[in-house]
């Protein structure tokens, strides 16, 4: 989040190539992801993509479209993720999960629960990535 704050405001959405992500996506996904983990540890059902839930996810990240809206999602969700991880069961850690990335990644719950920390240093190096192209070179 303070990444994406540092950004100038008018950069929010520039990306360097028609390919590449600006800051704010990168902040969308971010608010977007804790449902998506929360479905998982509290039904313990695979996520299928499938059409609706692309459909699902398109509307909402439409709430997501300015960076009050996804700085306090991107908080809350968090917050209530990081609740959900601290109350998962010992006993459940090795159960598997199939997610509906790279054709149907499997992996053990203990390496679910901290996908959400792995996804948001990412983007946050994606973020810095970004400032360093703008000239921007102070870590935020």
């Amino acid at each position: 989040v303070r990444a994406v704050e540092a950004m100038p405001a008018d950069k929010l959405d520039w990306k360097p190539e028609e390919t590449s992500r600006s800051a704010l996506s990168q902040l969308q996904e971010i608010a977007m992801a804790p449902p998506f983990f929360l479905r998982v540890i509290r039904d313990g059902s695979d996520f299928k993509f499938d059409d609706h839930a692309q459909a699902q996810m398109e509307e909402m990240k439409k709430k997501f479209s300015d960076l009050d809206s996804c700085r306090s999602a991107a908080m809350s969700g968090t917050g209530e993720l990081c609740q959900a991880i601290s109350e998962f069961p010992d006993d459940r850690l090795d159960e598997e999960v199939t997610l509906p990335f790279a054709g149907g990644m499997v992996m053990s719950m203990a390496d679910f629960l901290g996908l959400h920390q792995w996804n948001m240093v990412y983007h946050y190096g994606q973020v810095c990535y970004l400032q360093t192209m703008l000239g921007m070179m102070d870590m935020p």
